[in-house]
């Protein structure tokens, strides 16, 4: 008897240090860790096709080189609701942002995966009503339940966050639209809890209203928040684009002042003083310059709100998105220059600000390296070789200056490859084919690493000795497979430029025609 009992003790507990050992870090502490961020913007979060907007797939090497720069984390923007079929997301998207998120773990980045919305009809965020909608609650709990199953064996450097920018709709945020969001986010943190694994404890992120930092202070104390089966796992979400007119205003417009509001060109001790109303902090309607809108005390004032009303309450705080245009379509010379300089010193203070105030701060960047266009906020190359070369050594010196990193100096990264505690869920893998020709596709390769098929790529011609599918970003099935001579193949021939998924059995080909 007393050796059954003994027997009985050791196995309760043993699974009571199983259940230790599953227990992710507090949301606390794993953004200790986080450091300042970068946003890989305009590719997973494209409807329909990632490479639709002009960047190419994210690869390796992309995350690599993020890693490099001195970014502890990525925030991985993506589209869903344009990958459903019958309601739900298709596998082959799954795989395909799998794809993504393993180039990041892989990296050593602190991932976060969100549902974005935007180019999507805005069926979640900008349709935030005075009650609930249940079609859309019903999406908020099919999608994050798949979600989460595809991911429930990762470590904490993976986090899941629940909106992007909720409520561009709500003109004036009442109780009764901060209740139909947080009934959303309730859904989704619940969704997500339910697929136990490392979900039961892992960070999850809900954003404010419209993530504005003073309409979520107004509208949304935590008092309001939804309610967690697990302590201290949320974190909340605000952005940061202060003062508009100079990091996102492209023309004039007319908001109602004795003058029309210009866009502001210059920042911080880099004004012109012959052009007062193109300084950062311009006041059309008292017609003088808040120097507090010109300089660091602006974030410091916002981001010390974000501290007093969250973090001190137990919600540690992102900023998930922040950035500014570069003026070159209407500025050159000594003007661009001056410019130029006070842009860094901009993104210099928001970083600054928001490691004073216990905030992490990542950088939004679009890919789009253009200089004759806006939305030109491209830090890291992408859209040209090579591929992750930094594009803005000053800014990005200016930010690492902060975490006390040096100076930029790629020296590459070391790769983590056991970001996966449990289960059956294998990582994908980093290794690459590139075509010979330039008319030929080409393709990476993102196979289970201990898969016994055998299944590659040979100029246009799939190979494996299992049958062979492939797929196009929607989970459209284009193309299967035939025999030939004791092996299967698949020709590439003929297909449209764009991304596709072959599969056979658990090998994953990711193919990009150019």
């Amino acid at each position: 008897m007393k050796h059954i009992l003994a027997k009985t003790a050791l196995f309760a507990l043993a699974g009571t240090l199983s259940a230790t050992a599953a227990t992710l870090p507090t949301a606390k502490e794993v953004q200790a860790n986080m450091g300042m961020g970068f946003n890989i913007g305009n590719s997973m979060e494209v409807p329909n096709n990632p490479t639709a907007w002009g960047n190419p797939y994210p690869t390796q090497a992309l995350l690599d080189s993020v890693k490099a720069a001195g970014f502890n984390t990525v925030r991985i923007p993506c589209a869903w609701d344009s990958h459903t079929s019958g309601g739900k997301v298709t596998e082959t998207w799954l795989d395909s942002v799998k794809t993504v998120v393993d180039y990041a773990m892989r990296a050593g980045l602190y991932t976060i995966l969100n549902i974005h919305h935007e180019g999507e009809g805005g069926w979640f965020q900008s349709n935030i009503g005075t009650s609930v909608d249940n079609g859309i609650d019903t999406k908020m709990k099919t999608y994050w339940t798949q979600i989460a199953n595809k991911f429930k064996d990762y470590n904490e450097r993976l986090m899941f966050a629940g909106a992007n920018e909720p409520g561009p709709n709500v003109n004036t945020w009442t109780p009764q639209h901060v209740s139909t969001l947080m009934h959303y986010y309730q859904t989704f943190i619940d969704a997500v809890r339910s697929t136990g694994g490392n979900n039961e404890t892992r960070t999850l992120i809900i954003q404010g209203l419209n993530t504005d930092i003073d309409k979520s202070v107004a509208n949304a104390p935590v008092s309001t928040f939804p309610k967690d089966k697990v302590e201290g796992r949320l974190m909340f979400e605000v952005h940061y684009y202060d003062p508009y007119q100079y990091t996102l205003m492209t023309s004039q417009q007319d908001w109602g002042a004795s003058e029309p509001i210009q866009p502001q060109y210059y920042y911080g001790d880099y004004t012109k003083a012959s052009e007062p109303k193109h300084n950062a902090g311009y006041n059309a309607w008292a017609g003088s310059v808040d120097s507090k809108l010109g300089s660091i005390v602006h974030p410091q004032e916002q981001f010390a709100k974000m501290k007093t009303n969250y973090v001190d309450k137990g919600y540690p705080v992102i900023v998930g998105e922040f950035g500014a245009n570069v003026r070159s379509p209407e500025l050159n010379g000594s003007d661009l220059n001056l410019h130029k300089q006070g842009r860094v010193q901009w993104h210099k203070d928001v970083v600054s600000a928001a490691k004073q105030y216990g905030l992490t701060p990542i950088l939004w960047d679009m890919g789009n390296e253009s200089n004759s266009g806006y939305d030109n906020m491209a830090y890291i190359r992408r859209q040209s070789s090579p591929v992750g070369k930094v594009l803005e050594t000053d800014v990005i010196n200016a930010m690492r200056s902060v975490y006390n990193l040096g100076n930029y100096n790629n020296t590459g990264v070391t790769h983590v490859e056991d970001f996966i505690t449990g289960g059956n869920n294998t990582p994908a893998s980093s290794s690459s084919e590139i075509a010979s020709s330039s008319s030929a596709p080409t393709t990476t390769i993102i196979a289970g690493l201990n898969s016994t098929v055998q299944f590659i790529r040979s100029g246009n011609t799939l190979y494996s000795n299992k049958a062979i599918r492939l797929f196009d970003a929607n989970g459209n099935q284009i193309r299967a497979s035939k025999k030939n001579t004791g092996r299967t193949e698949l020709s590439l021939v003929g297909l449209h430029k764009g991304v596709y998924l072959a599969k056979s059995a658990n090998k994953t080909l990711l193919v990009g025609v150019k």
